[in-house]
């Protein structure tokens, strides 16, 4: 399967660690993650697929989707962070949105100047 284009598709909106983000089951090419935006992969565990086990910048097998945040989140330096329950949460019915349409609802972003914006760099931005 080849990976979805982050600029066109449309994300159910989560949230991880407390961060309000975007979240899709596919891959997503991180050449089309907009400016500004973090891409980070989930994996479950291979004996249980209803929820991520694991958040990194990159996941190769046991591929639960892909998460889109306006902050960066820290890693460790291995680069694996592993996954609580109540860490992700699903939107329970939330809105499905455009990454452009998720900065204009969290970071207050006029659709004209959203492709302009200097990228943001700190969580305090969605909170």
């Amino acid at each position: 399967m080849y990976p979805i284009d982050a600029k066109t598709a449309k994300f159910e909106e989560v949230e991880i660690l407390g961060i309000p983000a975007l979240f899709t089951t596919e891959r997503v090419s991180r050449a089309t993650v907009p400016a500004g935006m973090y891409a980070y992969d989930l994996q479950t565990d291979e004996t249980d697929w209803t929820q991520p086990c694991v958040l990194a910048r990159h996941i190769l097998v046991e591929h639960y989707g892909t998460v889109l945040t306006a902050a960066p989140i820290d890693l460790p330096p291995n680069g694996y962070l592993d996954l609580r329950a109540g860490d992700f949460v699903f939107g329970g019915g939330a809105d499905m949105l455009t990454p452009r349409e998720f900065e204009q609802k969290y970071l207050g972003i006029a659709p004209s100047k959203a492709k302009h914006r200097k990228p943001s760099r700190t969580v305090s931005a969605v909170r």
